[in-house]
């Protein structure tokens, strides 16, 4: 009696593939990436607002012309794209784990990413309120009030922003030196930056890109690990 041939295993359908590349490593590099980029963009163009020390004046003469109105819709955007990229970043890297993750450090990690994201987001939104309000009111803001969204916006994004993204970068480095996702010298570096974002006590802008250029980093990083086991040296001899 002879035995039935043994059926040749079906290729994955198109959705199927979709999900797998979706969930891969590539894909949490490039969401980093996205994310990193689209924040820079976002806040370098919202924070050119006149700044908390401005004269009411320059506030009345920045808002009169209809342009940052416009201009700010547009780099809201850049940051709600940055936030789900950055949201698509954590969970994917959460997915790959699996088991491995310690539970603690894997609870911090995804707790302190959620709340970054409600903090970006908070603080871009007061950041950009008063251009908001010249675009959908059609009317100039008060100088008073302009300048006191400005302070608020600084109390999220200056000082807020980073505790909570130590959170994250402790977080990170702690996961990558335990299943081994990160080289030794990222983790380290990570560390450095944690702290210095954490004790840092001063209030400039240029803070808030320390957090995506350090998302940035860990993305290019993993991309290239990835491609490096993907494409193995050939042995000699």
């Amino acid at each position: 009696m002879t035995s039935s041939p043994t059926p040749a295993t079906e290729p994955p359908n198109a959705a199927a593939r979709w999900r797998t590349r979706l969930r891969s490593i590539e894909a949490a590099a490039i969401a980093g990436v996205i994310c990193a980029v689209a924040w820079s963009i976002g806040l370098k163009g919202l924070l050119a607002a006149p700044s908390v020390d401005a004269s009411d004046e320059e506030i009345i003469r920045y808002y009169a012309d209809p342009r940052p109105g416009l201009y700010t819709l547009v780099l809201l955007q850049f940051i709600v794209i940055g936030t789900i990229a950055f949201l698509w970043f954590i969970g994917v890297v959460r997915s790959r784990l699996g088991k491995d993750e310690p539970k603690l450090f894997g609870t911090v990690f995804q707790g302190g990413a959620i709340l970054m994201a409600g903090v970006v987001l908070a603080g871009t939104a007061v950041l950009a309120a008063p251009a908001v309000l010249v675009e959908a009111g059609g009317r100039l803001p008060d100088p008073g009030a302009a300048s006191l969204t400005r302070a608020l916006a600084v109390t999220l994004l200056s000082v807020y922003a980073p505790r909570v993204a130590t959170l994250v970068i402790f977080s990170t480095a702690a996961l990558g030196r335990a299943t081994g996702a990160l080289p030794r010298w990222l983790v380290w570096l990570s560390y450095a930056v944690g702290v210095f974002e954490f004790v840092n006590v001063t209030v400039p802008t240029t803070t808030v890109y320390v957090f995506p250029a350090w998302i940035a980093l860990v993305s290019i990083v993993l991309l290239i690990r990835r491609s490096w086991h993907s494409n193995p040296a050939p042995l000699s001899g």
